[in-house]
């Protein structure tokens, strides 16, 4: 293999290289794993929310069942009081029936915080079934895709490994000046290498002087199109040549 052909493998194989690499980037930039893991972590918050406000509702429930035990004791001595016959006082039985009235009155607004806690704690428990049915699903799905990224991700950079082999195995092989030509020409250019095609360079489109076109297909020197650089080869279709 002279050292056109080298250049036009040591090419191949740098498009190769740049294509892994980019399918690498776009998914590193599509963050599905990064996304998901926020919305696990947001998932996580939520559940330790719902728990906590479950256990303060909680102990909120305690205590109004307290002082509903305590009102209702209250309210039993003051009737015992007043329906026993003994309190003769007129004031007095007028007092402890107002009294009567406020404990009823206490009793009924504790007894609608305790309902109301009650369905609030019902109401929590219901999001934190909906939230861990989701978390789970999440969860699957991420184990899903990490496992389906790692697996793609792996092949590219086996397949990203495999190029840099070739390319340095190829590039080893070129002369050096040559080597260092591709390699000027790379960094300024996105190919290297232009087809002559009738009497055009492929890569800049210029009409290229007949003389030009002579060298090239009648050697394999390397040869550059005066106007944009690239190196120049030809393909005759009448014969299969390693540059098809």
């Amino acid at each position: 293999m002279d050292q056109l052909e080298l250049l036009w493998e040591l090419q191949k194989h740098d498009e190769k290289l740049k294509k892994i690499k980019a399918k690498l980037e776009e998914l590193a930039k599509k963050g599905h794993i990064e996304n998901m893991t926020i919305k696990i972590q947001n998932l996580e918050l939520q559940l330790e929310r719902r728990k906590k406000s479950i256990d303060e509702s909680d102990k909120k429930l305690n205590k109004n069942s307290e002082i509903l035990r305590d009102l209702n004791f209250q309210l039993d001595e003051i009737e015992k009081e007043l329906y026993s016959g003994t309190i003769t006082d007129l004031k007095q039985l007028d007092y402890m029936d107002k009294e009567s009235k406020n404990i009823r009155k206490d009793i009924n607004d504790v007894e609608i915080e305790i309902i109301s806690l009650m369905e609030e704690i019902e109401n929590f428990k219901i999001d934190i079934g909906k939230i861990e049915v989701e978390y789970e699903n999440i969860k699957e799905e991420f184990k899903r895709y990490a496992e389906e990224y790692k697996k793609v991700t792996d092949e590219l950079r086996q397949n990203a490994k495999e190029e840099i082999d070739y390319i340095y195995e190829i590039s080893s092989k070129l002369e050096k000046g040559i080597y260092e030509k591709y390699k000027n020409i790379k960094n300024n250019k996105e190919k290297v290498m232009a087809e002559i095609i009738g009497d055009e360079c492929s890569g800049c489109h210029m009409i290229l002087p007949t003389y030009l076109i002579n060298k090239v297909k009648e050697s394999h020197e390397i040869v550059q199109c005066e106007n944009c650089g690239r190196i120049l080869y030809f393909v005759d279709n009448s014969q299969k040549l390693p540059l098809q």
